[in-house]
């Protein structure tokens, strides 16, 4: 090992700093590069949602229920709710759904609000058209829609936690290195330093163990270092709207229309249909549009078409469309919200880096060199698991279960078979 080599974490968000932390707690020297400030760029995009409801992928519900676990410690800054996620659309495949995730607890089917839990902290609560009525009376009620109430689930502070996380990484010794990575230089035929620059000259910092957590900035790194692995960045945003008419209700959990649908009427289509750039948006679009409260407000969320890009910054452009799209996403489910259409929102968004089957790359990529990216969207709520499995394959520890299922290798594995149909179910 080089003299004066420590483990040193490329990147700041909150996936970085949980990892610098449980490696720091094994008391290995630990340096967290960042050309940012901590928890600048992904992190400070997120939605800072969570939940151990994964249909189709077992894996990626046991990473976040441990990162639930490792959560406690920090519950005071962190503030977690137990909302939940609550899923609108035709039972069958909202059935369906829950069928996929039995690993998410036990599933309830109410016909009525009368047995319905609403303070339970787990498992999942289907609810049939009359019931889903009664239980959340301010929804948009069609006729055949139900329900899926998700819990263990909801939303907490991501900077509250990425805060405190970087104070005890401090705590434990850790260093936070201003600077730039640049690559990789080998001795002796191994990977032994990282080129850096800093300020306005470059240097070599010996490493023990190079742990890779740049958010966005894994792409440009993979092409160098295997460029083999299949990793695309999409775009994507949220829009918060003020509520000045309180018509999204304070108490509401995460809502999720979990339909297709057209969002412009007939008459709106005739004047749009003549601009290329929003021609797409003209046809039936996919689920998945979402919203939650928020402040004096609340977070509109709806990326109908994704489009993948070579990320150049932390932030890509938004289109302009965003928020109105975002909002008309949500009316379905809240038609009281059409007073806003035209109204200003506030507009920010970041890129989701994603694997094919939606799983993330944690673990050892070449010798002494670990990745810990690609969790498109779920980076906050799975980043204090994944840290700690990151922290014991450095450390020679032994595994759980689920830790295989994320390795940057499987791609090599001519028997592995990406889940794409779970990958297509999840949010």
């Amino acid at each position: 090992m080089p003299k004066g080599a420590e483990v040193l974490v490329v990147g700041a968000g909150i996936l970085g700093l949980a990892a610098a932390y449980f490696l720091a707690r094994r008391g290995l020297p630990v340096g967290v590069l960042e050309r940012e400030a901590p928890l600048s760029c992904t992190t400070d995009k997120s939605t800072e949602c969570y939940r151990v409801f994964w249909p189709g992928d077992e894996a990626l519900g046991s990473l976040v229920a441990r990162s639930m676990e490792l959560l406690e410690p920090f519950a005071q800054v962190a503030r977690p709710n137990r909302r939940g996620y609550l899923y609108v659309g035709q039972e069958e495949a909202l059935l369906a759904l829950a069928e996929a995730a039995p690993h998410a607890g036990p599933l309830r089917v109410h016909r009525t609000g009368a047995s319905y839990p609403k303070e339970a902290v787990e498992g999942l609560d289907l609810l049939r058209e009359e019931g889903l009525r009664e239980a959340f009376p301010y929804l948009a009620h069609a006729r055949g829609m139900a329900g899926l109430h998700v819990r263990k689930a909801g939303w907490l502070s991501a900077q509250g936690l990425g805060m405190a996380l970087l104070e005890a990484f401090r705590e434990l010794g850790g260093t936070l290195l201003p600077g730039e990575f640049l690559g990789v230089e080998p001795r002796a035929g191994k990977p032994a330093y990282a080129r850096v620059r800093r300020g306005e000259e470059e240097a070599l910092l010996p490493f023990a163990a190079l742990i890779l957590a740049p958010g966005p900035g894994l792409l440009p790194l993979l092409k160098a270092l295997e460029p083999a692995l299949p990793v695309a960045a999409e775009p994507h945003f949220k829009a918060w709207f003020p509520d000045p008419l309180g018509r999204f209700p304070r108490e509401a959990p995460l809502l999720i229309w979990n339909e297709p649908q057209e969002i412009f009427a007939p008459e709106e289509k005739a004047l749009l249909e003549e601009d290329p750039s929003l021609r797409p948006l003209l046809s039936p679009l996919p689920p998945g549009a979402h919203g939650r409260p928020e402040g004096g407000g609340f977070l509109a969320l709806y990326n109908p078409l994704p489009r993948q890009e070579e990320p150049t910054s932390c932030q890509p452009s938004l289109p302009p469309w965003a928020s109105e799209v975002a909002l008309r996403g949500l009316l379905p489910l809240l038609p009281g919200l059409r007073p806003y259409l035209g109204t200003r929102a506030r507009v920010d968004g970041g890129y989701y880096v994603r694997t094919p089957e939606n799983r993330p790359l944690l673990g050892p990529v070449a010798e002494g060199i670990y990745l810990l990216g690609a969790f498109s969207g779920y980076g906050v709520m799975a980043a204090l698991g994944a840290g700690e499995l990151l922290a014991r394959w450095v450390a020679g520890e032994p595994l759980p279960a689920h830790a295989q299922a994320f390795v940057p290798g499987r791609y090599r594995d001519p028997t592995y078979r990406p889940n794409l149909e779970a990958a297509r179910a999840q949010l």
